[in-house]
């Protein structure tokens, strides 16, 4: 898995980070960066909210 160190070094996660700044952040990630899955616990909760999930490898 490569990562995008470019794209990492400008779009930090924030400190303290609420869980809509997490989702928000992790699916910019999945579109910017292929170097890990999404945790669970944030594809759980944007199912709940009718947010879709990327899919890892079809940013």
């Amino acid at each position: 898995m490569k990562i995008n160190s470019e794209w990492h070094l400008a779009h930090r996660m924030p400190k303290n980070a609420t869980l809509d700044e997490r989702i928000e952040w992790h699916i910019a990630h999945a579109k910017h960066c292929n170097c890990r899955e999404m945790p669970e616990k944030l594809k759980e909760e944007m199912k709940k909210r009718n947010i879709k999930v990327p899919t890892k490898g079809k940013n």
